[in-house]
């Protein structure tokens, strides 16, 4: 099958195209402002230097968040673009479980994958590595940045790029060049039938996985709880 992965829910963008038969191709451009702008001419690129259209994909890739609102919806709205034209299959994994099948255990069993989601907050998920992959330990879910240590499991290593964020003094940390997702892991997910990536069949999974709302709905929630000024 010839595969076409994106991921737009971090700092870097990150495009890969795997040809039937062929190698992996892949791009990463950093800046999350030029994510609209890069995308396109990104994947333009890669279906170029192996003699594809857009037409001759067979399946699309993507990452579904959490991570940037603006990011995802730029990521969620091409796909969509491409699907107007020919409907094709669509799979898709979180960004967090994009993270940990990126990462090689190195001999240890627990993992942690923490990214910042603003105003003092993370999003998190842990695994465990069992049968040559990362299972997860529960959902992915939205946690203040204190809890994040308390909560660990034992021996646990952490990525991501809410580390910063974090008190990491005696912390296990996973190289930095590990942080973020990449649509090379995609492809490597749909090969390997790993169950992090599913098949997109119903509407709302053809949406961004926000996990919360976003900075300018949870300030105006603020406000209506504050009640009104006297």
């Amino acid at each position: 099958m010839n595969l076409l992965a994106i991921e737009t829910s971090s700092p870097v963008l990150s495009v890969a195209i795997k040809k039937s038969g062929a190698k992996l191709r892949h791009a990463t451009i950093k800046g999350y402002m030029k994510h609209a702008e890069n995308l396109l001419p990104a994947i333009d690129r890669l279906l170029r230097k192996e003699r594809l259209k857009i037409g001759d994909i067979d399946a699309f890739l993507i990452s579904r968040g959490p991570g940037s609102f603006t990011g995802l919806r730029i990521g969620f709205a091409t796909l969509k673009g491409f699907l107007a034209v020919r409907s094709k299959s669509c799979y898709g994994a979180f960004s967090l479980d994009v993270i940990a099948a990126g990462i090689r255990p190195q001999g240890y069993t627990n993992l942690t994958v923490c990214l910042d989601a603003r105003r003092g907050k993370l999003y998190a998920r842990s695994y465990l590595y069992h049968e040559k992959r990362w299972r997860s330990r529960g959902p992915s879910r939205v946690i203040p940045i204190d809890n994040l240590i308390s909560g660990l499991p034992g021996e646990s290593w952490i990525a991501g790029d809410g580390i910063p964020k974090l008190a990491t003094k005696n912390l296990s940390i996973v190289p930095e060049k590990n942080w973020i997702p990449r649509a090379a892991t995609l492809i490597a997910l749909f090969e390997t039938k790993n169950p992090l990536l599913k098949k997109l069949r119903r509407p709302k999974e053809f949406l961004p996985f926000y996990l919360r709302s976003s900075e300018a709905e949870e300030k105006l929630k603020d406000k209506k709880h504050a009640g009104p000024c006297l």
